[in-house]
């Protein structure tokens, strides 16, 4: 069996859904090793290499560490790399970027799979009251800051992954997306606004990637033998048990009968696990059958 390579790079992997995410990946790869499959999965690699992305390097060794645990006796199968960045910092996101695709320029891969998760909630409020409380040179600055992670810093990142893997047989994309991308939520104006951005933008690039597929197909200018496979996913995880919920169980900025919803949930134990909404995520990647660019929600499937 000839052996192949899987690289997975997550952002926002040193807690919540971004940890759980990689731990169910890191668990389906080991128990489905060594088996033989039809399945043009990235999980099935023999071997997955795996850059953990977030602001807190403790926590990403905390992944790490769970990581190779989770694999136990199969724990050679993946390996880790830790990168300590703050993805919103703007002016240094072209170098961070560069180096989280580093692995590509020193490996060759037969797939890899980016997990565009790291975001924040933002500044809550009315959208024309949000930040009154500061000077306004103070609240754009508070918005802009918001708008450069949630869609700036995400975008770049799926872009320029998207060209770094085109040479690559098997490329997925999974943008951590929200109901928020299609249903507005009173005082979540800047949240909303960036998860719908970023499915938007996410949906344009699948459809860019499949008028070229296309023209590589029709046309005499094909320079691979083995076309690039390459799809998008817009994935909800539904409201998780996270520490954002957290924070919106307890605001005083949040609309009242949301507010009231996230605290409810929370105590009653009714917000969705991040191991249960990971699981249904890699549970579709390993049948693969989701429409490139397509919307999918935790309830859904």
């Amino acid at each position: 069996m000839k052996s192949s390579k899987g690289l997975v790079v997550i952002s926002g992997a040193s807690r919540g859904i971004g940890r759980a995410i990689a731990l169910a990946l890191a668990e389906a790869a080991c128990v489905n090793h060594g088996k033989e499959s039809s399945s043009s999965s990235i999980l099935s690699s023999h071997h997955l290499h795996m850059v953990l992305v977030a602001r807190s390097a403790p926590l990403l060794q905390e992944t790490a560490d769970m990581l190779q645990q989770r694999c136990g006796d199969n724990d050679s199968i993946i390996t880790t790399t830790c990168l300590e960045m703050d993805l919103a910092d703007i002016d240094s996101l072209p170098q961070n970027v560069t180096k989280i695709l580093e692995p590509l320029a020193n490996e060759n891969y037969n797939s890899c799979l980016l997990i565009n998760n790291a975001g924040s909630l933002g500044p809550l409020g009315k959208a024309t009251s949000i930040c009154d409380e500061e000077s306004p040179s103070v609240s754009l600055r508070r918005w802009r800051d918001t708008i450069d992670f949630n869609i700036t810093s995400s975008l770049w990142i799926s872009s320029q992954f998207a060209k770094a893997t085109s040479h690559i047989s098997l490329v997925r994309v999974i943008n951590i997306s929200s109901l928020c991308a299609s249903e507005p939520f009173p005082t979540m104006s800047l949240y909303c606004a960036g998860k719908a951005a970023r499915d938007m933008f996410h949906a344009v690039l699948a459809k860019e990637q499949i008028s070229q597929s296309h023209e590589e197909k029709e046309g005499t200018t094909t320079t691979t033998s083995n076309p690039t496979q390459f799809k998008v996913l817009n994935y909800a995880p539904g409201a998780c048990n996270t520490a954002m919920t957290d924070v919106l169980a307890e605001s005083t900025d949040l609309d009242n009968e949301l507010q009231q919803y996230f605290s409810t949930s929370r105590d009653k134990h009714q917000l969705v696990r991040p191991d249960d909404t990971a699981a249904k995520l890699v549970g579709l990647l390993m049948k693969d059958e989701f429409e490139s660019g397509t919307h999918v929600d935790y309830w859904d499937v």
